[in-house]
C-alpha cells in the first residue's frame, strides 16, 4: 500500500568564502617518464624533484558518454567514446592525482591533478628542452573556506523512499558503481575548447571524488560520468545572497531533473556545475553548493555546486555534496529523520576535520570520517537493485532512444528551405556507412518536374537501416547488452 506521507526532505546549503591568501606563482617544469610497465599498464612520472607519481589506469568514464547540446530550437545528442578516454587517465592513490597523459614521441602531455592542492598543464608557449622534454605548469589550487548551513526542506512524496525491502535483507553487491549526470550552465561549458575538453575535465574531478572514496569497502563505491549538458535555458536558477532563493534553485532544478531524466540516460545522481562569480555577476564572494541527503537512485537525486572551470576549485564543495547525495549527514549531527534507520554522525566530531565537516586539520580533510562510510553503505544498501544496476553499460542506440526527436531531421531541412511545402527530410548512406540526411523538395507538374537537394549531416540516433542507427556519422548495429549486478548473498 503505497500512501501520501509528509516527508522532511534534508537539503545541506553550502557557502563558500574566497581564500583572501595569495597562491604560489606557477612552478615551471619539464615532467618525464621514468618508467613504463606494459603488463599492469602503470606508469612512474616524474613532475620535479618533490613530486613523483607512481600511475596506474583510473575508469571513470562509461563506456559511452552522451553530449547534449541546446541548439536554437532543437535538443541534440552526440556520443563519445568513454573507453577512449578513460585510456589516456591515470591516478595516483596516495597522492590524490589524477591526470590525462597524451603521448607525444617520447614524452608527454600532462593535464589534470597532481596532489589535493596543485594542479598541472602544459604551457605551449615555452620552448622544449633539447631533450625533447615539454615545458608545464603547476599552479596551486585556489581552495575555498566553506560555512554551511542545513536547511529543512518539506515535501510530498509517495511512501518512504527507503523503506525496509527484500533487497536489503537478501541480497548485498561488492562493489556499486553510482552513474553521475552533469549539466553545466553555458558559461561554465563555454571555458573548454570542445566536449572532450569538457568530458576530460568532468572525469578528472569526478575521479578526484573517487579516490576520496576509496576508503569505503563492502561494498566499494566508485562514481562513473555518463555524460554532460551544455544548458543554454537555465530558468531553475536562482542567484541571490539570500538562502531561500537557493532553496528555490535547488527545488526547480529537482523538477527540471525529473523531466530529463530519461533524455540524461536515467542516472542515480544529476549535478549541476556553474561557473564562478565573473559568469554572473551575482555570486560575488560567496557561492553555493546544496544537495538533498540521501537523494541518490530518488526522484531527489540532484545537487548543485560553483567550481572555476579548468581549475578545480570545487573539488572539496562537489565531493561534500555527492556525500550528501549519497546519504551523509554531517559529522556530529544525528540522524536524518525521514530515513528509517539512519545511523547518523554522533559518533564523529565535527572538530576531526573529515569531509563532512569545514574543520581543516590536513589529511582528515580529504577522507570520509567511519560515520560517513557507515550512513553511504546503508543508504545505498536499502536503495536496492534498481540503484545497483549499471544501466550505462548497456547499449541503448535506436529510433527511441532518449534525446532523439522524431521531428528533428525534418526540422534540419526546414531550417534550409524554409518555405517550401513538399519537403521532404531522408537519411541516406554514403562511402560504405556514412550517414547524411538529403533535405529535398520538388516543383513542377504535369510532363515536367525538377527536384532540388541539399545534403547535411544526419542527426544522431536517426534510423539507417533494420536494427541500426546513426551515431556520430555512421550508420551502427544498436546492440543491446545488460551487465548482471555481482554480489553475494547476506548471511
Amino acid at each position: 500500500v503505497v500512501l501520501l506521507t509528509s516527508m522532511n526532505l534534508l537539503a545541506a546549503l553550502v557557502l563558500i568564502c574566497a581564500t583572501a591568501d595569495g597562491l604560489q606563482e606557477p612552478r615551471l617544469v619539464y615532467p618525464r617518464l621514468l618508467e613504463e610497465r606494459s603488463s599492469d599498464g602503470k606508469l612512474v612520472l616524474h613532475i620535479h624533484d618533490d613530486l613523483t607519481l607512481n600511475l596506474e589506469q583510473a575508469t571513470v568514464a562509461a563506456p559511452q558518454l552522451r553530449v547534449i547540446e541546446e541548439l536554437d530550437d532543437a535538443t541534440v545528442t552526440h556520443m563519445h567514446d568513454g573507453n577512449e578516454i578513460n585510456s589516456n587517465l591515470y591516478q595516483d592513490r596516495q597522492q590524490l592525482a589524477t591526470v590525462e597523459v597524451k603521448r607525444r614521441e617520447n614524452n608527454a602531455e600532462i593535464t589534470g591533478i597532481v596532489g589535493p592542492n596543485h594542479r598541472i598543464e602544459p604551457a605551449p608557449a615555452m620552448e622544449r628542452l633539447e631533450s625533447g622534454l615539454i615545458p608545464h605548469l603547476v599552479h596551486e589550487i585556489k581552495h575555498r573556506k566553506v560555512h554551511d548551513k542545513a536547511v529543512p526542506f518539506m515535501e510530498k512524496v509517495k511512501g518512504s523512499p527507503l523503506s525496509a525491502r527484500d533487497d536489503y535483507n537478501s541480497y548485498y553487491p561488492n562493489k556499486i558503481i553510482v552513474e553521475v549526470f552533469l549539466v553545466a550552465d553555458h558559461a561554465y561549458y563555454s571555458t573548454f575548447r570542445g566536449p572532450r575538453e569538457a568530458l576530460i575535465y568532468a572525469c578528472i574531478l569526478l575521479n578526484s571524488v573517487n579516490l576520496r572514496l576509496s576508503d569505503m569497502q563492502s561494498p566499494m563505491v566508485s562514481l562513473a560520468l555518463i555524460g554532460i549538458q551544455n544548458c543554454r535555458s537555465e530558468d531553475y536558477l536562482h542567484y541571490s545572497y539570500r538562502l531561500e532563493y537557493d532553496m528555490t534553485t535547488l527545488t526547480k532544478f529537482q523538477k527540471y531533473g525529473a523531466r530529463k531524466r530519461a533524455e540524461f540516460g536515467n542516472p542515480d545522481i544529476l549535478f549541476h556545475l556553474s561557473g564562478s562569480d565573473d559568469s554572473y555577476g551575482n555570486w560575488g564572494s560567496r557561492s553555493t553548493g546544496i544537495a538533498y541527503v540521501g537523494g541518490v537512485c530518488s526522484e531527489y537525486y540532484v545537487g548543485l555546486a560553483e567550481d572555476d572551470a579548468g581549475l578545480f576549485s570545487g573539488v572539496f564543495i562537489v565531493t561534500h555534496e555527492l556525500g550528501h547525495l549519497l546519504g551523509c549527514e554531517h559529522d556530529g549531527s544525528g540522524p536524518t529523520s525521514y530515513i528509517e534507520g539512519h545511523p547518523g554522525a554522533t559518533s564523529c566530531s565535527w572538530n576531526e576535520g573529515y569531509i563532512m565537516s569545514y574543520v581543516d586539520k590536513g589529511p582528515n580533510h580529504h577522507q570520509f570520517s567511519y560515520c560517513s562510510l557507515l550512513q553511504m553503505r546503508y543508504v545505498l544498501y536499502k536503495r536496492g537493485r534498481k540503484c545497483w544496476d549499471v544501466i550505462s553499460r548497456t547499449r541503448n542506440v535506436t529510433r527511441k532512444y532518449p534525446g532523439y526527436r522524431p521531428d528533428l531531421s525534418m526540422r534540419i531541412c526546414r531550417k534550409v528551405y524554409p518555405d517550401k511545402q513538399n519537403l521532404e527530410a531522408k537519411v541516406i548512406i554514403e562511402k560504405g556507412d556514412h550517414c547524411k540526411l538529403s533535405c529535398k523538395y520538388t516543383e513542377g507538374n504535369g510532363y515536367y518536374s525538377r527536384w532540388y537537394s541539399t545534403i547535411k549531416d544526419a542527426p544522431d540516433y536517426s534510423s539507417c537501416g533494420e536494427n541500426k542507427a546513426c551515431v556520430r556519422g555512421r550508420c551502427v548495429y544498436a546492440v543491446i547488452r545488460r551487465k548482471n549486478s555481482t554480489g553475494r548473498r547476506r548471511r
